[in-house]
């Protein structure tokens, strides 16, 4: 409620005077930083949010990766894409960002995987876009600080106290079923509501047959999430706010360091089994740190791997972390839940969705005894781990293929909650 009080002191304000008079009585009113996860008119706002469907593409990989994506140009829903992107990558890229992505463009082979690279060219020419535009919309995970104020960068929950960039961008579940292993998955992004419609799950096909499926936003090479069917799935969460932009992106120029979402889809595309699927996910060299939560078809095939940009710690269902020395974070051997802070650490107050999250994953999945699409929905659609700035929720089964994707369309504004 302290937001409403806020607001409504801030009413009373002339216009005029309002910019000064939030420096001068913010210290008196500024709520508690873990005030966000009690507030409820947050809450309310996130139960009012319609589940939307999502778009399905199909990606032929045996065609010539240059022309893999030209089918887009006659695609319809994408008549508005270039004009809506443009203005989305106005808004959160800082113009000294530019020549980086300019050097990019001129040594995509050596940034990207060879093929994914000529991919990137044939959704430029499909989508009337230029080539560094579609190589931003690529960097997403590595330009996620880039914004100029907390409340402009995409990001779950408020800022920190003190701090210039808000937590993190996920929550990702695994839960063993015993016969079968289920991913939830949420994605708290904040995006555009003009973008909304450019969130798509793509079948890539091979021989006619779908190889995996992926979701991501159109423009993209890599995926957010995964599955391949009779195989594992996969997701990525944000970690460290994505590091150092300068950081990731000389590792992508300079020492080969790749994007987290095309190393997801590359392991999803090559990758035969889980072990082999973690193998790569934790060996491949990666442009900035993330988490992957991977799970397979086999009972216990689950793990959280909280990736460096050359390490990897892993957490694997039914083991201790070894890191966790203190026990912090513990969860009982059937199921794993990432939020976007080391599994060993203690979460931030400002922003804690672990507890709540474990809480619930035992509550819905009755201990153990019945983890199965619904009981996962149900855990991903609680609050917190559901909340105000969440706009993709996925439920997956390798073991099974079933995906079920759902975008949440805001009913209202954006809540501006001041910590």
């Amino acid at each position: 409620f302290c937001s409403l009080k806020w607001y409504a002191m801030a009413m009373a304000i002339p216009m005029a005077l309002r910019s000064a008079a939030v420096f001068a009585l913010a210290p008196a009113l500024v709520c508690p930083a873990w005030g966000w996860i009690n507030d409820e008119t947050l809450r309310a706002e996130t139960l009012a949010a319609v589940p939307g469907s999502v778009k399905r593409l199909q990606v032929d990989l045996d065609l010539e990766p240059l022309h893999r994506w030209d089918f887009l140009s006659h695609e319809p829903g994408f008549e508005a894409y270039h004009s809506e992107v443009t203005q989305y990558l106005e808004k959160y890229i800082p113009a000294h960002l530019l020549p980086m992505v300019d050097d990019i463009t001129k040594h995509m082979e050596k940034a990207y995987y060879a093929d994914y690279a000529q991919e990137m060219q044939s959704l430029s020419s499909a989508l009337n876009i230029s080539l560094g535009e579609i190589v931003l919309v690529n960097l997403v995970y590595q330009v996620e600080q880039i914004g100029t104020a907390c409340n402009k960068v995409n990001t779950t929950g408020p800022c920190p106290p003190a701090a210039p960039a808000g937590p993190g961008l996920c929550s990702g579940l695994v839960a063993d079923a015993g016969d079968a292993l289920w991913q939830g998955r949420n994605l708290d992004w904040d995006l555009d509501k003009a973008l909304l419609p450019f969130v798509v799950e793509v079948d890539y096909l091979s021989k006619g047959q779908t190889v995996f499926r992926g979701v991501q936003v159109v423009g993209m090479i890599g995926v957010l999430h995964g599955m391949a069917m009779g195989k594992f799935s996969v997701q990525i969460n944000a970690r460290d706010r994505g590091g150092s932009l300068a950081k990731n992106l000389l590792e992508e120029l300079l020492l080969g360091g790749k994007t987290p979402t095309h190393v997801i889809r590359k392991a999803l595309e090559q990758e035969a089994t889980f072990s082999d699927a973690e193998q790569f996910l934790s060996s491949e060299r990666l442009a900035n740190p993330v988490y992957f939560i991977l799970s397979g078809v086999q009972h216990g095939e689950g793990a959280i791997l909280t990736r460096q940009r050359q390490r990897c710690d892993a957490w694997h269902l039914f083991e201790t972390n070894p890191k966790d020395s203190k026990q912090v974070n513990p969860q009982p051997g059937w199921f794993r839940l990432q939020t976007n802070y080391d599994p060993w650490e203690q979460v931030p107050k400002y922003d804690d969705r672990r507890t709540p999250g474990v809480r619930n994953t035992e509550k819905f999945c009755k201990g153990g005894a019945s983890v199965n699409e619904d009981t996962v929905l149900s855990v991903m659609t609680a609050w917190p781990t559901k909340n105000h700035h969440t706009d993709i929720t996925s439920v997956m089964c390798a073991r099974t293929g079933q995906m079920k994707t759902m975008l949440w369309m805001k009913t209202t504004s954006p809540h501006l909650m001041v910590v």
